[in-house]
């Protein structure tokens, strides 16, 4: 994935976290950060999109606020497609050298 696709998707999910946790009645971000075993200052990271969660964390979240994976990820589809693939990506490197054999 791209650079500019993993700024976008960082921002929907992070965006969606603070959706849900502002949502669950006293979720404050330091209480989500003990459910998830992280500080406060991870999950402001989280749903700034400066950070990336990993897949574990992802799950994490998802179980906490009881919520379905697809609830944090689903915006982030049509955006994602919208964001043209760079020079650096291997499908478009190798079907450029394929047409050219």
């Amino acid at each position: 994935m791209s650079r500019a696709k993993d700024k976008i998707l960082n921002k929907i999910i992070g965006q969606k976290i603070k959706e849900a946790r502002n949502v669950k009645p006293l979720t404050t971000q330091t209480t989500l950060g003990k459910a998830l075993g992280v500080t406060f200052q991870s999950i402001q990271r989280y749903e700034s999109g400066s950070t990336t969660l990993s897949s574990i964390k992802l799950l994490e979240v998802s179980n906490f606020f009881n919520k379905p994976l697809e609830y944090f990820t689903s915006d982030a589809t049509e955006l994602l497609e919208k964001v043209r693939p760079t020079n650096n990506n291997s499908e478009t490197c190798c079907t450029e050298s394929n047409q050219s054999v």
